[in-house]
């Protein structure tokens, strides 16, 4: 039944001409914050919403969202570029209007490769037969270099923050990173593990006063997800909690999230999967040009 309303609703929107594109890339400042959950969970709440959704799963060693969705990629990218596949065959599908695209990682020697071979990739790109409103990019290493064009090409960055000082610091650190190196201007904040709403309300004011008043960025807070023990059971299990649990609080959560996040305003400019890739290859090709 969930199926055949979220199928309903993208069928009225793209009637309506309502099909916005969004980019949304999300990071963290540390391992085990709980990126690839939210990821993955989060795209779930937005395909009930009615969104047709691709996550863009880096992850080389099987922990990322392909992991988190249970699905078991058959190629990558680097199949691609030796020509043993095509790009659709990469393209896995999950629950509800969820796709994944595992890049392995590939993409970290994007601006190595010729500009024959990075021509034809961008063309197989613009090709690629999948119609989606919202791209998550779950990436791999949020301090890795090679991997920042995949996240720079985005319109949007989330960074998901776990409680503790430690976590505080490290997010801090790499919004810190990606302002000074990057241009960054604009962060959305997502955090994660909250025992409170106060508790991530006091979290999340304090970061974003810091950021504005000692690195001129703003930080948008969206929401916390709470901890919830059915959050770490559908972990355990390789789904999502939105369906192995409708009724726990961290689904509930996601779900507010979900509806944020479609009343966000669209950014110009990307297009579709295509233009996207575009821009991340000629990224990879700036920074490769910088490293000589």
């Amino acid at each position: 039944m969930d199926k055949f309303v979220s199928d309903q609703a993208a069928g009225l929107r793209r009637l309506l001409g309502q099909t916005g594109f969004q980019v949304i890339t999300v990071m963290s400042g540390q391992k085990g914050a709980g990126k690839t959950a939210a990821t993955a969970n989060l795209a779930v709440a937005l395909a009930r919403s009615g969104r047709d959704v691709l996550i863009v799963d880096q992850d080389r060693h099987g922990h990322g969202a392909c992991a988190a969705l249970g699905l078991t990629p058959r190629f990558d990218v680097s199949d691609v570029l030796e020509r043993r596949c095509t790009l659709d065959a990469l393209i896995l599908d999950g629950p509800d209007n969820v796709q994944v695209l595992p890049i392995g990682g590939c993409f970290n020697r994007l601006g190595q490769l010729s500009e024959r071979d990075q021509e034809w990739l961008a063309q197989s790109f613009n090709r690629l037969q999948c119609g989606v409103d919202v791209v998550l990019v779950d990436m791999e290493e949020a301090t890795d270099p090679d991997a920042l064009p995949l996240g720079l090409a985005a319109s949007e960055i989330m960074v998901v923050l776990p409680p503790g000082n430690t976590a505080i610091t490290q997010g801090y650190t790499l919004v810190k990173r990606l302002a000074h190196n990057f241009g960054k201007r604009q962060f959305r904040l997502l955090l994660n593990r909250m025992e409170s709403p106060e508790q991530a309300q006091a979290v999340a004011r304090n970061f974003a006063q810091t950021a504005e008043r000692y690195l001129g960025v703003s930080v948008d807070y969206l929401g916390y997800i709470p901890l919830d023990e059915r959050l770490s059971r559908a972990g355990h299990l390789r789904t999502s909690v939105v369906d192995a649990f409708p009724v726990a609080q961290s689904t509930s959560q996601f779900r507010k999230l979900a509806d944020g996040l479609l009343r966000w305003p669209q950014q110009a400019g990307l297009g579709n999967v295509g233009g996207f890739m575009q821009r991340v290859i000629q990224g990879s090709r700036m920074m490769e040009a910088c490293r000589r």
